[in-house]
Parts: C-alpha cells; sequence; structure tokens
C-alpha cells in the first residue's frame, strides 16, 4: 500500500511542478517535474523513501544545471553577450528608410514617416529642400526630431 500511495504522491508533485512551470515559463520548475516522475519510476522498483527522494533531487538538480546551462550558452552565442538586448528608440530608427508626408525647408522642418511612425523631421544638409513623398534615410536623431537625407538613386 505503501508504495502506491508514493506513486501517487511523486504524480502529485510532477503535476503541481509542471502547473508552476506554465505560469512562470522561466524553465526551472519544468526539471522538478521531470525529476519527480523519474522518482515515481524508482517508486515502481523500490519502496524506499530515501532513493525515491535522491533520484528525484538528482535527476533535477542535473537537469536544472544541464539544460539551464545550456539555454545560456545558446543565448549568449546568439547575441555574443550574456543578456540579449534590444535597440533603444532612437537607435532602432538610425540608417531605417522612410518618406517625407510634409516638405523639409530649410526654414520649416517638415514630417517623415518610418517604420510606420511619424516624426518631426529636419534636412542633414540645413539649405536642402526635401519635397513630400521623397525617399528619405535617418541620419541621426536630435532631441524629438529626425535628421535626413534623401535616398541617392
Amino acid at each position: 500500500m505503501f508504495g502506491i500511495s508514493m506513486k501517487i504522491i511523486w504524480l502529485i508533485i510532477a503535476i503541481v511542478f509542471g502547473i508552476a512551470e506554465a505560469m512562470t515559463l522561466g524553465l526551472t520548475m519544468i526539471w522538478f517535474s521531470v525529476g519527480a516522475i523519474f522518482a515515481m519510476g524508482t517508486a515502481f522498483l523500490t519502496d524506499n523513501v530515501f532513493i525515491q527522494v535522491l533520484v528525484f533531487a538528482l535527476v533535477s538538480v542535473v537537469m536544472l544545471f544541464v539544460f539551464t546551462r545550456k539555454l545560456i550558452k545558446l543565448n549568449r552565442d546568439k547575441n555574443n553577450k550574456f543578456w540579449s538586448t534590444t535597440e533603444t528608440n532612437t537607435e532602432a530608427f538610425i540608417d531605417k528608410k522612410g518618406f517625407i508626408i510634409r516638405r523639409i525647408t530649410p526654414e520649416e522642418s517638415g514630417l517623415a514617416k518610418v517604420k510606420g511612425e511619424e516624426w518631426t523631421a529636419v534636412a542633414a544638409d540645413p539649405y536642402e529642400t526635401i519635397d513630400k513623398g521623397e525617399e528619405i534615410v535617418v541620419k541621426s536623431i536630435e532631441g524629438v526630431k529626425l535628421v535626413v537625407e534623401k535616398v541617392k538613386k
């Protein structure tokens, strides 16, 4: 009777860790769920709870370190850094192409649409006029204005 109840206990532990993993998505609890499944398998072979707990602990810890380390290494190799990075808003617009939706003149800034967003824009050459509809490339950002120049064709 004791062996049957331990099998059920290990199954419940595996389910609890599985649910915890589904709630966190951190890929840490899943290894304890796998460890509980191995411990449940061990319960079919022996009634010794110490051995079952030892199998649970060893499998869980080994899988946690082996697989989590591989995931970190994959992430590091992919990005050449330990943590992945994302561009900030301004960095994401540099060297991107767009088009003018309101004319830019030496006296007045215009509007440009880049990556689906409208920005106030000025010409990189302060004496240049860029007409509506012309394709531009973003050279820099000054404050809240894109500094753009015409795409050379």
